[in-house]
């Protein structure tokens, strides 16, 4: 059965992204992609859609006005409706709520945390059957998820160095995706990616005599950890947290949150591939 999306964000490299981890994900989708709301009327009013994803600041038309016409229409009133944005306030997802949204994922994201959304909403709705438990489940972001209301935070994912070594049998360790490379000065770090999206990558290192301080400048190599490796160098970049990664004062392993410091279009481009490609 062909499952069809309809994808509306005014941002050419965000739709690419989108498009390229839903088809991966689910090969039997069909993606109409607009650039802002009235657009995706048009599209709505002459093609079915099953889900529809949009990001809520866009010109002409928003995604808040788009969402409030949707459910205004008795035709489209039950089509799932995510709204994907860096909007995260609780004045803005409660508005989403109000509007009738079906569910809400903050920007940046990972391609897992787009993925649990659309075949959550999917499923929902009867468009998907039920996946089995493991399949892009990540929950996503502090503001990735309506139950930010409830006070229900998701939970962030812990490690330890059965993350990095593979022994021990915890569920819960992250897939590491990829290796990364910091400089400072004339100090290098190796790590191990265990999340990116477009503006940060969280990794973890092994301690080491030096690590980057808070706010401090670096320049970033990434590389992804499948057979057909791709690398990007030259990423501006500075440190936004570090932290051990098991709860004690000997921890082997080390967390570490770089965000990119206003890459250009190119390098956004690349991030996205670089992301879509990761295993």
């Amino acid at each position: 059965m062909k499952i069809r999306i309809l994808l509306c964000d005014d941002a050419t490299f965000i739709r690419d992204l989108i498009k390229r981890t839903v088809r991966r994900f689910l090969p039997q989708c069909e993606v109409f992609e607009a650039s802002d709301g009235r657009k995706a009327q048009s599209i709505l009013n002459r093609q079915p859609i099953d889900l529809i994803l949009s990001d809520w600041e866009m010109p002409g038309m928003s995604g808040e006005e788009l969402l409030q016409w949707v459910r205004g229409e008795e035709k489209f009133a039950k089509v799932p409706f995510i709204m994907i944005t860096s909007l995260g306030g609780k004045e803005h997802i409660m508005r989403a709520v109000q509007a009738g949204v079906s569910d809400y994922l903050g920007k940046p994201f990972t391609p897992e945390e787009l993925m649990h959304k659309v075949r959550k909403a999917l499923v929902k709705s009867g468009k998907l059957e039920k996946i089995s438990a493991g399949s892009t489940s990540a929950k996503g972001g502090p503001f990735s998820s309506l139950e930010v209301f409830s006070g229900k935070a998701d939970p962030v994912v812990g490690g330890s160095a059965a993350a990095l070594t593979g022994s021990g049998k915890t569920d819960d360790k992250p897939k590491l995706k990829g290796t990364g490379l910091i400089r400072w000065g004339d100090v290098e770090l190796r790590c191990m990616i265990k999340s990116i999206s477009i503006d940060e990558v969280l990794m973890v290192s092994k301690r080491a005599p030096r690590h980057p301080g808070v706010f401090e400048q670096v320049e970033l190599t990434l590389s992804s950890g499948n057979s057909a490796t791709k690398t990007i160098n030259g990423l501006q970049a500075y440190v936004h947290s570090t932290s051990a990664v098991e709860k004690r004062p000997d921890s082997d392993f080390v967390n570490v949150l770089v965000r990119f410091s206003g890459p250009d279009e190119e390098q956004r481009k690349l991030l996205s591939e670089f992301i879509v490609d990761m295993p």
